[in-house]
């Protein structure tokens, strides 16, 4: 067998397995309010990445051997063969799931980015708000430790 399809065959697998583990940290990140869940989905990740990563590198030096800058050049060269048409179908699936990845990580950035902002709106209204008049100490002109400060001053 090729070596550029036991490349491919190799990074559409783990690409899966990414997937897979990406839906698990997003649905953590909806469902979970106190991070253990994101931590752990998270951490099963990672492996993951790592193994893509040196795929990677071993796809790199393959192109080096052969001269060609990309995969899909790689496979433009090769004869009119099975092993070409079976390189050509695994970029095509390859690419599909490299657009997949790109959607859920950009919805995983978002929830994350969200869940940030929620946190900074909570931390602000608990350290910037300011005590109304109502609590002030009869015969006193003006309450202690007041900032001045509008209670809600972010937009979440």
């Amino acid at each position: 067998m090729n070596d550029a399809i036991r490349l491919l065959r190799a990074q559409l697998l783990l690409s899966e397995e990414c997937l897979e583990r990406l839906a698990a940290v997003k649905k953590a990140l909806q469902e979970n309010t106190d991070g253990t869940e994101v931590t752990a989905s998270v951490q099963a990740l990672e492996p993951v990445l790592s193994r893509l990563g040196q795929l990677e590198k071993l796809r790199e030096g393959f192109l080096q051997k052969s001269g060609k800058p990309r995969m899909t050049a790689y496979a433009a060269g090769m004869p009119n063969t099975e092993d070409r048409d079976a390189v050509m179908q695994l970029l095509h699936k390859v690419q599909e799931q490299e657009q997949s990845m790109k959607k859920e990580l950009a919805s995983a950035q978002s929830l994350l980015r969200r869940s940030k902002d929620f946190m900074d709106f909570h931390i602000n209204v608990m350290t910037r708000t300011a005590a109304s008049d109502t609590y002030t100490p009869p015969g006193t002109s003006e309450a202690e430790g007041r900032r001045g400060i509008r209670m809600f001053d972010a937009n979440i």
